[in-house]
């Protein structure tokens, strides 16, 4: 079993990381404004897991030793982030007839998280470039805990007993597939 004490593991380290309230947080909610705007912009994210790194209530994990790439990480901006969809709708006229317009609506949505579901996942490389990166690193994970019957039901239930009772894929497998297609 893995010391999570320490940073001696680098596939600890990055499924450590993609839960909140640890060190080297990879969620969008724990990343600070430098990491939010670098991955709006379209960069990578560096991540150094030979630094000591303290979790929100300060508990120290210690930066590791012989790791791939000297313990750094890069974590990917998620390019199926959608922001603009233009519909073309038709109102009806007072007279008769339709009017047509355009409408675009701006919101986000991407493949790497959905939150009805829980599942999240992480696009990991050695290098800031993708097409320089020699290892790559697909990172996911659900909900953190179960804390509404919702949650037990879709997470808990739906997603880990499929998998783990019946053998079969989670939902979200065929989101993580084309998030994976889309970087």
């Amino acid at each position: 079993m893995t010391n999570l004490k320490k940073f001696n593991d680098m596939y600890a380290n990055l499924t450590e990381s993609a839960y909140n309230n640890r060190p080297n947080p990879f969620t969008q909610e724990q990343l600070n404004d430098k990491q939010k705007d670098n991955l709006n912009e379209g960069k990578a994210v560096l991540f150094d897991f030979s630094k000591d790194a303290y979790d929100r209530d300060e508990n120290l994990t210690k930066g590791g030793i012989n790791l791939p790439n000297d313990g750094k990480v890069y974590l990917q901006p998620d390019k199926t982030v959608t922001k603009q969809v233009t519909n073309t709708i038709q109102t009806p006229r007072p007279n008769g007839g339709y009017n047509t317009e355009k409408v675009t609506s701006t919101f986000e949505t991407n493949l790497s998280q959905d939150k009805f579901t829980g599942f999240n996942s992480y696009f990991v490389t050695d290098n800031s470039s993708i097409n320089e990166s020699k290892e790559t690193y697909f990172v996911t994970r659900e909900s953190d805990s179960y804390e509404s019957l919702h949650d037990l039901q879709t997470d808990w239930i739906r997603n880990n007993g499929t998998f783990t009772l019946f053998d079969s894929y989670i939902p979200q497998a065929k989101l993580a597939e084309k998030a994976m297609e889309a970087v």
